[in-house]
């Protein structure tokens, strides 16, 4: 575990980036990553240009895709297809606006578990909050790939392939979207094309945002559970320490520090 100690922090520069890198990496691209100490004026400048697009494109589906469910005269069975995709983006866009309108509070989060990696020095107890980063680290990367490649794969299977349907004596070819809009023209190949396009990344949002709050949640859990953890042999050190020494003051100052860290996990 020593060694497991080094690699991480010879190939993260520090601990504390091996407990954040992927959820950097779900929430940057949509601009929902929050500003830290070291960021530039040109990534924050960065960060609220892409979260403008973001909200564009997510926009850009969820209104006409609405106004198509409740104007157009369509089978239940066709809108109830539709309300699917929809409703994902809808809540897509809720976790979104929340994980902006939360971003302060996301920050503190961050700097907190920056600030315990500086302050736990001991080694045993650096392994106990490795071995809890993990956990946090491979459940939050699962989670994005396997609803990334989920949604993905049926966004592809919704909207790339045609469909051939026979009318009269004729076959005609429709092409097929997620999330059909109001009034727009989408049996020509070029705004098809382009309507798929705004869908795919609407729905890369969407699953970032769900994915991210999920990651910071469980990120977060397992950090608090590993300061909780290395509190445990914290206070059998103190216990033993009582039995043998007599010093008041020394039994005070430990106490009083296990005391204040469990206050700080708390907080």
């Amino acid at each position: 575990m020593t060694n497991d100690l080094r690699t991480v922090e010879r190939k993260y520069d520090n601990l504390s980036e091996y407990s954040i890198q992927v959820n950097r990496w779900i929430l940057k691209p949509i601009g929902a990553w929050p500003a830290q100490n070291s960021t530039t004026s040109f990534e924050k400048i960065t960060s609220r240009i892409l979260t403008v697009i973001c909200w564009c494109f997510w926009m850009l589906t969820i209104i006409p895709g609405a106004l198509n469910i409740i104007l157009e005269k369509e089978d239940m069975y066709i809108k109830l297809k539709t309300l699917g995709p929809l409703s994902d983006w809808s809540v897509g866009g809720f976790n979104y606006a929340m994980l902006l309108l939360r971003r302060n509070d996301i920050h503190n989060c961050i700097e907190h578990i920056r600030t315990d990696w500086k302050m736990i020095t001991r080694s045993e107890d650096q392994q106990v909050m490795l071995k809890n980063a993990k956990v946090g680290r491979y459940i939050a990367g699962f989670c994005a790939a396997f609803m990334q490649g989920g949604v993905f794969c049926g966004c592809i299977a919704a909207g790339v392939f045609q469909r051939t349907v026979e009318v009269g004596n004729e076959t005609v070819i429709i092409y097929t979207l997620p999330c059909p809009p109001y009034k727009l023209p989408v049996q020509t190949k070029s705004i098809h094309d382009i309507v798929l396009s705004i869908q795919f990344l609407a729905a890369f949002i969407a699953v970032s945002s769900t994915t991210g709050a999920f990651g910071l949640a469980i990120v977060f859990a397992s950090h608090a559970l590993g300061q909780l953890n290395i509190m445990v042999p914290w206070i059998n050190e103190f216990i033993n320490q009582q039995s043998r020494d007599q010093n008041s003051n020394a039994c005070v100052n430990k106490i009083g520090a296990i005391v204040e860290h469990h206050l700080r996990v708390l907080r």
